[in-house]
């Protein structure tokens, strides 16, 4: 029987805990909104180097350039009540080349003038068992309603809940995966994870979790520096993460008055930011 010798043997446990390392990492992603982003940019996001895996539309429609390139970073699309109906499958039929994971009803606890999609929690699981669930058996993976990063959220998840047992006993409203939003400090994101997680433990312990909101509004350049510094590293550590999506993709002078410019990928000249060079790796 060949030994190792303890060099080898040290050089084959260091190769494991790297491999596993890298198997434990979260994939980066990308919020791709209506604000104005010129192809050069986002060509910086998505090259061969980058970690960038995936990205949404906060729709069913892909982004037109991404879409052009026959990119391998993957979509996923979300769909909201109102398109929640028969037609949603033959919608999303065209999608299924690049796309398996399907965003559902983005943040349905807050009023439309404050970017959410109001809905009733109990209107939300009818539609959801109605139109979302039929989708697996068409290979699509699906989350739950993405609520926003507020205790109100967790309250709607809730009932949310509550209303799916009432009409599916035994099952309630089946999920794939979580989608989070988040916005803050590096406390408050590891604290409103763990709430989510004692949340959905009891019922679907193991079941992965994607943040597709990340960023810290209002905030400067520094402190989103700070934010993205501790979570990657954070969020990388945890089996149960599978990815996570900044909110940023947009350059300094395209940010509103709630993001503020700390938020940006880009500056005005389309350079990364800080920020932005350390979420892609540069």
């Amino acid at each position: 029987m060949l030994s190792l010798s303890g060099n080898a043997s040290f050089l084959l446990l260091t190769l494991s805990l790297f491999f596993t390392a890298i198997s434990a990492s979260a994939t980066r992603g990308l919020a791709l909104g209506s604000e104005p982003l010129a192809q050069s940019d986002l060509a910086k996001l998505v090259e061969s180097s980058s970690p960038v895996k995936w990205y949404y539309t906060w729709s069913l429609y892909p982004n037109d350039y991404l879409k052009s390139q026959k990119s391998n970073v993957k979509f996923f699309p979300l769909v909201n009540p109102a398109q929640a109906t028969s037609g949603l499958a033959s919608t999303l039929s065209g999608l299924r080349a690049n796309s398996d994971h399907l965003l559902t009803f983005n943040e349905p606890d807050i009023a439309a003038a404050d970017g959410g999609n109001p809905i009733e929690p109990a209107r939300a699981a009818q539609l959801y068992l109605d139109y979302v669930v039929p989708l697996r058996e068409k290979g699509w993976k699906i989350s739950h309603p993405v609520v926003s990063g507020s205790p109100q959220g967790r309250t709607w998840l809730q009932n949310f809940r509550d209303a799916c047992n009432a009409r599916k006993p035994g099952t309630g409203c089946v999920a794939d995966f979580v989608s989070v939003h988040f916005y803050g400090n590096l406390a408050g994101l590891k604290d409103h994870l763990e709430q989510l997680r004692g949340f959905y433990n009891p019922t679907a312990n193991g079941l992965k979790f994607y943040i597709t909101e990340i960023g810290y509004p209002g905030a400067s350049e520094s402190q989103n520096l700070d934010l993205l510094k501790g979570a990657a590293p954070y969020l990388d550590g945890l089996s149960w993460v599978l990815g996570f999506a900044w909110l940023g993709s947009f350059r300094q002078r395209d940010a509103n008055s709630w993001t503020g410019p700390g938020l940006a990928l880009f500056n005005n000249n389309g350079d990364l930011t800080r920020v932005g060079k350390y979420y892609v790796n540069k």
